[in-house]
Formats: structure tokens, C-alpha cells, sequence
């Protein structure tokens, strides 16, 4: 498997794979609409999004990395980087690919400097909890919010501190 920097040509696999993880997955609350392809163009503009490719071209993963630095998180407070958006495709979920995006977009953040990181998830996505706990996210209940679509349930985690983009 490889991760690299998501591309204008991972658009159609981008939304295919939002769209299966997030759209109609829940029949109380989540999102109900289908992504499109232009939606891998906005998250880009405030994101480093990453795909895995499990062959050249056979993506079958996609996360977002939102900076410490940008005032762009949904559910990051200042100084706090946010894991976004992490989608894998159904039939290789259990396979690590999950973890393997979420290890590297942790890495990406202990460079640039955050001490913490955040991200947002829906009650009943459980599996994904079970992921996050156990690399080291814990639930943040009073951090919890709403938003048009349902319940967005907070993680954070305290990141080691790591080498800096540029050091050692």
C-alpha cells in the first residue's frame, strides 16, 4: 500500500468513497446526499488530503489534514490540528488502511508542531471509534456539538512531541 498527496484525478474516487462511508448510513441522523467530485477541490484548498492506493491508481482510502495553524476545523480549538474526513472502502475495511492514514496524518501533525489533535465523528460510527481510541483519541463529551445533520461526537488526543518538518 501507498499514500501519497490526493490529485484533481482522485476526484471521482473521492466522492465514491464520502459517499459510501458517510451519505445514508444512519436512518436518525448523517448526512443524506451523495458527494460530488468537486468536493475533493474544496477540501483541498483548507486540507492536506491524502488517498492510499493499494495499486497505482486503485485508491481505496482518503483522509484530511487540517492544520494547526488554519482556522478551518469544524471541531478544533486554536493550536489544535484535525483529523477529517477518513473513508475506506468498504471491502478493505479491517485491513489497516484505516490506521495506516490516520498514523500518517498524525505524523504530518507532530511535524508541523501541534501538541493536539482533533476530530469529529457520529454516534453509531462505531468501528471508527474503536480505531481512534486505540490510537490514543479519547471522547471529549464537552466538546460535543450539532450540526444540521445530527450529533458530532469529539476525540482528542495529545501528540507526543516529534521532529519538525525540516529536523533531525
Amino acid at each position: 500500500m501507498r499514500i501519497r498527496e490526493a490529485t484533481e484525478g482522485d476526484a471521482t474516487r473521492a466522492a465514491s468513497l464520502w459517499t459510501e462511508a458517510y451519505s445514508n448510513q444512519s436512518p436518525h441522523e448523517g448526512r443524506t446526499e451523495p458527494y460530488d467530485e468537486g468536493e475533493l477541490g474544496v477540501a483541498t484548498a483548507t486540507a492536506r488530503v491524502l488517498v492510499a492506493e493499494s495499486a497505482p491508481g486503485e485508491v481505496i482510502g482518503i483522509v484530511a489534514l487540517i492544520s494547526a495553524a488554519s482556522p478551518d476545523g469544524a471541531v478544533a480549538e486554536v493550536g489544535e490540528a484535525e483529523l477529517a474526513r477518513l473513508a475506506i472502502a468498504n471491502g478493505r475495511r479491517g485491513e489497516g488502511v484505516g490506521r495506516a492514514l490516520a498514523r500518517r496524518v498524525i505524523a504530518l501533525a507532530r511535524e508541523e508542531g501541534a501538541q493536539r489533535m482533533a476530530l469529529w465523528s457520529r454516534p453509531y460510527q462505531r468501528e471508527a471509534h474503536s480505531l481512534y481510541e486505540s490510537l490514543g483519541f479519547r471522547r471529549a463529551p464537552d466538546r460535543d456539538q450539532r450540526d444540521p445533520d445530527g450529533r458530532r461526537w469529539v476525540f482528542t488526543v495529545h501528540l507526543e512531541p516529534g521532529p519538525r518538518a525540516g529536523e533531525g
